[in-house]
């Protein structure tokens, strides 16, 4: 007799349920959040009490000193690593000869990626280029020594440029008109 009961009372339950979260009710956005986060709450005229909130899922990063990752006796040039296994290096050169200012990030292009051409020759793309307007595919070759670490959620800036590195080898670039990211493995840019 318990289980006949069960059933009914389980639909009650429900429909009240669906009663209560009325179409008609208005939601609007509070005043008082604190930055980064965003919150929902009903308007005080119906009877139950909604509170829907997102907390972004990254921490905040900490911004740290380019001259920390400064390359000795090339003004201007910077290196910074954020994976290992494979090391996975980024660098920033300075507007020169008529090129932007620019990162480039070692970073892993799928096997079936179309060939490139580049200046040291061609063959499929190993890195990415952000400059202030955009980004484009490249070849790096790597460096006698590897460069310092950016700690997970650490940001070096430079001007419109900045990278923020991620927990678990990842890394986040961005320009005012683009960015990259490499995160579990995966490259994705705009």
């Amino acid at each position: 007799m318990k289980r006949i009961w069960a059933v009914p009372a389980a639909v009650v339950a429900a429909a009240g349920l669906l009663t209560a979260c009325d179409s008609d009710t208005e939601l609007t956005p509070t005043a008082t959040t604190t930055k980064g986060i965003s919150a929902v709450t009903p308007s005080t005229t119906p009877a139950s009490t909604i509170t829907v909130t997102s907390v972004p899922l990254t921490p905040t990063a900490t911004d740290v000193d380019p001259a920390a990752y400064a390359t000795a006796g090339s003004p201007g040039y910077y290196r910074w690593a954020y994976a290992h296994g494979p090391l996975r290096e980024c660098s920033l050169n300075p507007a020169v000869a008529g090129l932007p200012q620019r990162i480039t990030c070692s970073a892993p292009y799928p096997a079936d990626a179309p060939t490139i051409q580049v200046d040291v020759g061609g063959g499929p793309p190993n890195a990415i280029t952000l400059t202030p307007s955009g980004t484009e595919p490249t070849i790096v070759e790597g460096a006698p020594t590897p460069a310092k670490d950016l700690p997970p959620h650490s940001r070096i800036t430079f001007g419109d440029l900045s990278c923020t590195a991620l927990p678990y080898s990842g890394i986040r670039c961005e320009s005012p008109a683009s960015s990259f990211s490499v995160e579990n493995g995966v490259l994705k840019h705009s």
